[in-house]
Parts: C-alpha cells; sequence; structure tokens
C-alpha cells in the first residue's frame, strides 16, 4: 500500500532529478528579466502621461451627481460635465502646459485645481463640508490647501 509520504517523497525525488539535468542559471536571468520587465510595464500603466492631467475624486456623503468643471486660463474649451458614481470620480484631460481649472459643486461652491502636466492629484471631502475639501498631488494644490484651511481657522477658531 502507497502512503502519501512515500508519494510526496518520490515526486521530490523526480523533481531534483529534473533540475539537475537543467542549467539553473539559465531560469535565473531568465526569471530575473521577466519580473524586471513585469515591473517596468505594471509603473508604466499606472503613471499618468506626460502629456495629461486626471483628477481622481472620492466624496462621503454623495453617491452620485455631477459638477461642473471650466478653466480660468484656457487650459480646457468651454465647460465640462463630471459624473460621480459611487462616490468617486475621475477626470483626465490632455495638459501640455501648466493651468487651472476650477470645480463648480451642486450648491455652487467651487474648488481651485492646478494643473500640471503629467501629473494626478487626488481630491477628497465630505459633501456636507465642502469648504474642508483636500486636493493632494502636487506643490500648489496642497499650499491652496495650507490656504484653506487656514482661512476655515480664522472664521471658526477653536
Amino acid at each position: 500500500m502507497t502512503t502519501i509520504s512515500s508519494i510526496c517523497f518520490k515526486l521530490k525525488g523526480l523533481a531534483s532529478a529534473q533540475c539537475r539535468v537543467v542549467n539553473p542559471s539559465l531560469f535565473y536571468a531568465t526569471g530575473t528579466a521577466l519580473a524586471t520587465l513585469t515591473l517596468v510595464l505594471l509603473l508604466a500603466a499606472c503613471g499618468v502621461d506626460s502629456k495629461r492631467f486626471r483628477v481622481e475624486g472620492r466624496f462621503l456623503n454623495l453617491n452620485r451627481g455631477e459638477f461642473y468643471v471650466y478653466s480660468t486660463n484656457g487650459l480646457i474649451d468651454g465647460i465640462d460635465t463630471v459624473k460621480l458614481e459611487a462616490g468617486r470620480f475621475t477626470y483626465d484631460i490632455p495638459c501640455e502646459r501648466e493651468g487651472t481649472l476650477v470645480m463648480v459643486f451642486p450648491n455652487f461652491s467651487e474648488q481651485p485645481i492646478f494643473a500640471q502636466p503629467g501629473k494626478s492629484v487626488d481630491m477628497e471631502g465630505n459633501a456636507s463640508h465642502l469648504k474642508e475639501l483636500t486636493v493632494k498631488g502636487t506643490k500648489d494644490n496642497k499650499l491652496m490647501n495650507q490656504f484653506r484651511e487656514a482661512i476655515l481657522e480664522l472664521r471658526h477658531p477653536k
């Protein structure tokens, strides 16, 4: 009668015999090159094209809706509509120079976003408190967050 441990032992012996026949350095070099190539392709796929700008947003207390985007300096023509689904949105535009986008929310409050080619920003906030919205991802947007926080602090000191 054959036990499971004896089957495993036979398979282990067979595998080690096969490994001795083949040059392991060939597999190591090929495996390393394949892993490097895969990593490079994954990183390239996740980034933003050098001539595009992306805004990804998440809102609490707002599951579905839409708001508008315009530019104060011609970065986009006219007005765009951004659709929010499941509290999230992505807005991606061609961008060959720095510029300013303004998002207009359903309550008519506005949020400037400073766009740069090849960059992306994350916008997060609570729809009930749009004045506390944050935009992260570039230095200019970080400075705008600090300015907005300072204004809020002046209005509502702790």
